[in-house]
């Protein structure tokens, strides 16, 4: 039987009495996760969707960012560790300060005052943090019901994630703070057959995803039909030409983009030397379309990153970075604020991106020619050059002069933010997005253009 457990006020108290402990934040979390997997059963001839694998998972994760002073002067040592309330603390703590003292870090202070008065924020959707398994049913009912509608796809499997995080925050400067975040990720996938030309039957399979905050946001009956619609699609395609195109991308691209170009908006990237505009430069250099206007927006309701307080222990406010295409603002933490000598900013939140003139149809029109990437194969994008490349998984090609719409698959697309955002065009309506990564506790959100239209894209058939 396992004797070793500890608290938080255990953690806290020992932390203050050694000596060579300058400060330190702990953050612990509580993670309740319900999984769903769904497929499909033959039951007399007649198919239904069932739950094939259902899972329950509960997990508790302490983490400890330690700074120790060193002898030198203007320097101090810094880890983050792991904390297990299972394993004796003087020994986790013992390792961890000599671990940190092999570093060697600028020094540089957490705020010596606890912040008042915080904004309030959403972002926990209030039925799935009263009550998860409720909310699990809800939904597979509403999965079961739209993929039971007959069409000339076949539905393959489908996915449904709904987690809530508890995260207690804890700063040496006597910060205490609580905050809750759900999130639902869902993923389906259909399938097509038909007999080619060559008298072999041929299939394809495509597959979509969503993530979402509130259930509100959770537009899953427009993904399953979006899905079994492309599905439909996704053999009756053509190669595309190679060339330059106009390029309609959607808004999860479009955030993917902006989100990583931000960063060279961040005195991170100004303090060790990376691509950095300081205010007063053009966003987008030379820029004749449509002229962005970017807000870092932590108060942002039901998203991804959205906060009251970073973790640093600031205050977070909207922070207006980009102005009609002009920088206007530097995103700045605590840390990177000190070792510039600059007051620290919003360092955290979503990207709210005004909207732009047109609709989606004005968009499909603008020119003679237009491909719509409706789905990649996989983006990847460099947030230093901002060049981004993929395979077309599938694309929509918009012959403005025959009035011909074709269906496109393979070949690669590659661009620029810098090159092909020049002359970018929006679309009037915008849309709620948010993205979580396994590498990354923090998601990325958005509200902007539903579609932007880019430039000159280079596409290689």
């Amino acid at each position: 039987m396992n004797t070793h457990t500890w608290n938080l006020e255990q953690l806290k108290n020992q932390l203050s009495k050694r000596k060579e402990v300058k400060a330190w934040i702990v953050t612990e979390d509580h993670i309740q996760r319900r999984e769903r997997y769904f497929m499909t059963q033959t039951e007399k001839v007649l198919e239904k969707v069932i739950v094939d694998q259902d899972r329950n998972v509960h997990s508790r994760a302490i983490s400890l960012n330690l700074f120790v002073h060193l002898e030198t002067a203007g320097r101090q040592g810094e880890i983050t560790k792991k904390l297990f309330p299972s394993l004796p603390l003087e020994n986790q703590l013992d390792l961890a300060i000599e671990a940190a003292r092999q570093t060697d870090h600028q020094a540089w202070d957490l705020p010596t005052t606890v912040p008042t008065n915080l904004p309030e924020v959403r972002t926990a959707d209030p039925e799935i943090s009263e009550d998860v398994n409720h909310v699990m049913e809800k939904i597979t009912t509403r999965i079961q019901t739209t993929v039971h509608k007959k069409r000339e796809s076949s539905f393959n499997s489908a996915e449904l994630f709904l987690s809530v995080f508890h995260r207690q925050l804890h700063l040496s400067n006597g910060l205490n703070h609580r905050s809750s975040q759900s999130r639902i990720y869902f993923e389906t996938a259909f399938s097509h057959s038909e007999m080619g030309k060559d008298g072999k039957a041929h299939s394809d399979e495509y597959m979509n995803t969503q993530w979402s905050v509130h259930l509100k946001n959770l537009d899953l009956e427009k993904v399953i039909e979006e899905t079994s619609d492309y599905a439909n699609h996704s053999l009756q395609v053509l190669k595309p030409q190679t060339g330059k195109y106009a390029v309609i991308i959607g808004a999860d691209v479009l955030s993917t983009l902006l989100n990583e170009q931000i960063s060279q908006l961040s005195a991170f990237n100004a303090y060790n030397g990376l691509p950095f505009s300081k205010p007063g430069r053009e966003f987008i250099p030379e820029s004749k379309g449509e002229l962005l206007s970017i807000t870092l927006d932590p108060t942002l309701e039901y998203s991804a990153n959205t906060t009251a307080i970073s973790e640093q222990g600031l205050a977070q406010l909207p922070l207006k970075l980009v102005d009609q295409n002009m920088v206007i603002a530097t995103s700045a933490d605590k840390q990177y604020g000190d070792y510039l000598g600059i007051l620290p900013t919003t360092s955290r939140g979503n990207l709210v991106v005004e909207a732009g003139k047109m609709t989606y149809q004005e968009l499909t029109r603008h020119v003679p020619q237009v491909i719509e990437i409706l789905q990649f194969s996989g983006l990847f994008s460099d947030p230093n050059s901002g060049t981004f490349s993929s395979e077309i998984r599938l694309a929509r090609h918009f012959n403005n002069e025959t009035g011909k719409i074709t269906y496109l698959k393979g070949g690669s697309l590659s661009g620029s933010i810098v090159e092909n955002f020049k002359n970018l065009r929006l679309s009037k309506s915008r849309v709620n997005r948010v993205h979580f990564s396994s590498d990354n506790i923090y998601g990325q959100g958005y509200y902007g253009p539903e579609y932007a239209l880019l430039s000159n894209v280079s596409i290689v058939g």
